[in-house]
């Protein structure tokens, strides 16, 4: 059941696609979505979509630039756009919006509005400012003091005596005693009693000396002295007095300017508009090298017409070449 409804859905979203026209799900720009229609020999939908386009770029140019050549860019799809329109009005078997299109299209100058900023001088009064002051170093005194210094465990001499608080093992040792007479306090007859202590072993303190023991890893206090330290200060704003002074800004302006665009579509919409073919097409040449040129150019204009006026392709690149080679020949 849930594959069904799936389907379905699968289904009525293909529907939707093909039944939105310029709205349909394509990948590209409003020219491109007019050329896979045109190419499929859906004029309308064609001619839907390079109007969108021509008033896209009419809108851009309508804007203010900071590049001219943005400009031109845009002007060269607008009068692509145009001349797109115009085909498709042609397949459409309306002459005069073709007409129409191709007079747009045949226009290759663009007032626009350009902006760009200019130095002048500004008058600043005195007063406090903020002044950016990047990060530095500076000297630091640091005062004497204690410190935790962490001490690597190891070895060190330790000296033992007999009042040494710490008891090792080594501190004592067995001595053997001979044996002895000692008197042991009895008076008898004019002499004391002596007794024998027989030979034995008795445990005596060491004298004192240094042995080596084992210290552990350990922190110790320790003295360090005064001294100085480089730290970083941090880059910071600061209110800085500034006397009356000339300063120098950029201020934004706009002004009015043109382009124009060297598109092979304006040549080609001027071609298309026979009441005024004779005035807007170039001249014939009498310069034998210009005349060949000339020539030329009109046999690559008329197979890239046979062609079907397409948006790209050999015809249309072998046109350009040759409206290239014209034009500099032309101006010899």
């Amino acid at each position: 059941m849930m594959r069904k409804k799936l389907f379905l859905l699968i289904m009525l979203y293909v529907m939707v696609i093909f039944s939105v026209g310029c709205n349909e799900v394509i990948i590209g720009t409003n020219l491109e979505k007019g050329d896979k229609y045109y190419a499929k020999g859906d004029y309308q939908n064609a001619y839907n979509c390079y109007m969108k386009a021509a008033e896209e770029y009419q809108a851009r140019l309508g804007k203010v630039y900071s590049d001219k050549a943005q400009a031109k860019a845009d002007a060269a799809k607008l009068v692509e756009a145009y001349h797109k329109s115009g085909l498709t009005c042609e397949k459409l078997a309306n002459d005069a919006g073709a007409r129409a299109m191709f007079e747009k299209a045949a226009k290759d100058t663009y007032a626009i509005k350009e902006s760009y900023y200019e130095k002048i001088q500004v008058n600043v009064p005195a007063g406090y400012a903020d002044r950016w002051v990047p990060s530095y170093y500076k000297d630091v005194y640091v005062d004497g003091h204690y410190e935790d210094v962490y001490v690597d465990g190891g070895t060190k001499q330790v000296y033992v005596d007999a009042t040494t608080k710490q008891v090792y093992v080594d501190d004592y040792k067995e001595v053997y005693v001979d044996g002895y007479y000692r008197q042991d306090g009895t008076y008898v007859n004019g002499y004391y009693k002596k007794v024998k202590n027989g030979g034995h072993y008795e445990t005596q303190t060491v004298p004192g000396y240094y042995k080596t023991v084992a210290v552990d890893g350990h922190y110790e206090k320790k003295w360090v002295d005064g001294y100085y330290k480089k730290q970083i200060v941090d880059g910071h704003y600061e209110k800085v007095w500034e006397p009356e002074h000339i300063d120098i800004k950029d201020v934004y302006k706009e002004r009015d300017a043109s382009v124009t665009t060297d598109s092979a579509y304006v040549s080609l919409s001027k071609a298309k508009l026979p009441a005024n073919a004779a005035q807007q097409a170039p001249a014939e040449p009498t310069n034998p090298t210009a005349k060949a040129a000339y020539d030329k150019m009109v046999k690559a204009y008329e197979a890239y017409m046979k062609a079907g006026s397409p948006a790209s392709g050999a015809e249309l690149d072998a046109y350009k070449a040759a409206q290239d080679e014209f034009n500099k020949a032309n101006k010899q």
